[in-house]
């Protein structure tokens, strides 16, 4: 019950952000995820021994999410190149161990690609393209993964037997993973009916089947660094969710695919 009056509570300012005229409150939106996303990260990091420098990462993540807005590329290369020289001459005078550097800094800019790369192929969708077209875009995008991602919870506690993966998440089943797959296809038939009429129900189905695919194993991946942390969830800000990377791993390696193929898509 918790779960789903989260979702009742956070759904209508997130739907709004995703169809209001101004691209800034989808930008405030993710902004915020990425922040909040990137110290769960850290504090994963930290439970497993490496330490990331927190503050040279979150203003890399700013500035690479400002190089998304502007659509500049060099803006978002140079912000990870500069994070890395940053961390590395940073540790010539504050590394305790010279054993560690190499482990803290990539902990550092892995948090940076992980979360602030991957997020920002959100803003670059919603300020690269017309409004109305980015607004359908993104709600058929978060349908088929919202879909997905319940599918497979309800799924699995009705119904699952079999382990997906008992290595790295004993609770996921394969038929938890087939009811998600199922979950996600019919809700990208219901977003082409609903407000995108004009989209092939073919590129519905494929990308209904590409993005929960992916979705399942940024789940999984997300699990293992849990699982290596010692935790049950990477945070808990979203009461019966956990923290933001427990409700936007699905979302972090499809958020470039929904960008390419609005590129293809337009084009």
């Amino acid at each position: 019950m918790t779960r789903v009056l989260t979702a009742i509570v956070l759904l209508p300012f997130f739907i709004f952000a995703l169809w209001a005229s101004s691209p800034y409150y989808l930008i405030g939106w993710v902004g915020a995820g990425t922040l909040l996303g990137l110290r769960e990260f850290y504090a994963l990091a930290e439970r497993a021994g490496c330490r990331g420098d927190r503050g040279l990462g979150y203003a890399a993540a700013l500035v690479v999410l400002i190089g998304f807005f502007m659509q500049n590329e060099l803006l978002v290369v140079g912000g990870l190149l500069l994070l890395l020289a940053l961390t590395l001459a940073l540790s010539l005078f504050t590394a305790e161990r010279f054993e560690t550097v190499l482990l803290e800094s990539a902990v550092t800019v892995a948090g940076v690609l992980y979360i602030a790369v991957s997020l920002g192929f959100l803003i670059l969708l919603r300020v690269s393209v017309d409004a109305t077209t980015a607004a359908r875009l993104l709600s058929l995008f978060f349908l088929i993964i919202f879909a997905g991602d319940t599918s497979a919870y309800y799924v699995g506690r009705a119904l699952g037997r079999r382990a997906l993966a008992p290595r790295v998440s004993p609770g996921k089943t394969i038929e938890g993973a087939i009811g998600g797959l199922l979950g996600s296809e019919l809700a990208a038939l219901g977003g082409k009916f609903w407000f995108f009429k004009e989209l092939p129900i073919a590129h519905a189905l494929v990308l209904a089947l590409v993005l929960n695919v992916v979705g399942q194993i940024g789940d999984l991946i997300e699990s293992m660094l849990k699982r290596g942390s010692n935790v049950k969830d990477a945070g808990h800000l979203l009461p019966g969710h956990g923290g933001i990377l427990d409700r936007a791993d699905s979302i972090l390696f499809n958020a470039p695919i929904i960008y390419i193929y609005s590129r293809l898509l337009l084009s």
